[in-house]
């Protein structure tokens, strides 16, 4: 039996029976050659082509952003004209490092390490698919070193200070979500009623979708990844909170926002920067740094960091797909130093 490639579709074999080994070895032996020349064949835009078809199809399930899909496109029109007719197993590690140096001349160094990104994409898809083993994007080093803003996260005091002060107000129960789950904004926003289970102890809340914008608008999408589905407990000040805010004079939405948890008063979906708007409002009445809506998120993530909890638990609640993604960013944020210093002094003062 030979596996054949393909580029779509369900997985194609070649099957033979014979009466010895060795006439079984020889039909693999001549079979291996052409399924190589298939491989060796394939150009970058060839990867590029089969990979976009796939971002397509995640695209029209719901699980991408039209802006999403759109600068993936304009990622590969430069990278299909620096290397689109290059063969992708000649394509070394020191060659594509050159073309992103050249990138980075007269483009912004997002936009580069977004091509990168991209490339690294097409050759894991060909990857999934076997049609190559080489991948020299993942190999490569970024030219450009981007500074990410590190982020603020409250202290736990901060963060009560911030709950009191919304309290009573139409946001309130929506901020307590945000700071008790770590929810993404949105997560948050496409909350619905069914997802929730608010009678038992402790409360439950469930992610199940994700508010994403399309072409004819805003919709309930799928979940940015496979771990962000994910069933959460909820501390008893968030439960009050959206009990609260289910028997609070509010206009009920209709259509298709009809369970939507959070809306306005028109019964849609808030927009993320009417969100940022009312944050920001709410930090100056707290007198508290300003906020932006994930920085409740990595508050959230934080105070559990720094109050012990096990990395793996809080890469579980938060959604990540790695535990290296809540080290780089939750990790330090409330206590920038290592934590090291009390329990080392216990095990030399105990000995």
């Amino acid at each position: 039996m030979v596996s054949l490639p393909t580029t779509d579709g369900p997985r194609r074999r070649l099957r033979r029976t014979f009466s010895t080994r060795g006439e079984a070895e020889a039909f693999l032996g001549e079979q291996s050659a052409p399924l190589f020349s298939l491989s060796a064949e394939l150009t970058v835009a060839d990867l590029l082509d089969g990979w976009q078809d796939w971002v397509r199809r995640k695209a029209d399930a719901g699980q991408l952003a039209v802006s999403t899909v759109e600068l993936y496109e304009l990622c590969v029109r430069h990278l299909r004209g620096g290397l689109g007719t290059r063969r992708a197993v000649d394509v070394s590690v020191d060659e594509l490092e050159r073309f992103l140096a050249c990138q980075l001349e007269r483009l912004s160094g997002r936009y580069v390490v977004m091509q990168r990104n991209v490339l690294n994409q097409a050759y894991r898809w060909a990857q999934r698919n076997r049609l190559l083993t080489w991948n020299p994007a993942q190999l490569s080093t970024s030219p450009a070193q981007l500074n990410h803003k590190p982020g603020v996260a409250l202290t736990a005091l901060q963060a009560q200070r911030l709950l009191e002060v919304s309290r009573g107000g139409r946001l309130h129960a929506l901020w307590a979500v945000m700071l008790g789950v770590g929810l993404r904004p949105g997560e948050a926003m496409a909350l619905t009623w069914p997802c929730l289970d608010l009678d038992s102890d402790p409360g439950v809340l469930h992610v199940r979708h994700y508010l994403r914008r399309g072409a004819d608008g805003v919709f309930l999408g799928a979940p940015k990844t496979a771990q962000s589905s994910r069933s959460l407990d909820m501390p008893t000040f968030v439960t009050d909170a959206l009990r609260a805010h289910s028997e609070g004079p509010q206009t009920l939405p209709e259509g298709v926002w009809r369970d939507l948890v959070f809306h306005t008063g028109a019964g849609t979906p808030h927009g993320h920067r009417n969100l940022r708007r009312a944050l920001r409002r709410l930090c100056e009445d707290a007198d508290l740094p300003v906020l932006t809506l994930y920085d409740l998120r990595r508050t959230a993530g934080s105070l559990l960091v720094d109050a012990g909890v096990h990395l793996e638990c809080v890469a579980d609640l938060l959604g990540h797909s790695s535990v290296a993604t809540t080290r780089r960013h939750y990790v330090r944020a409330v206590r920038p130093t290592v934590p090291h210093a009390v329990g080392l002094d216990a095990v030399l003062r105990s000995g």
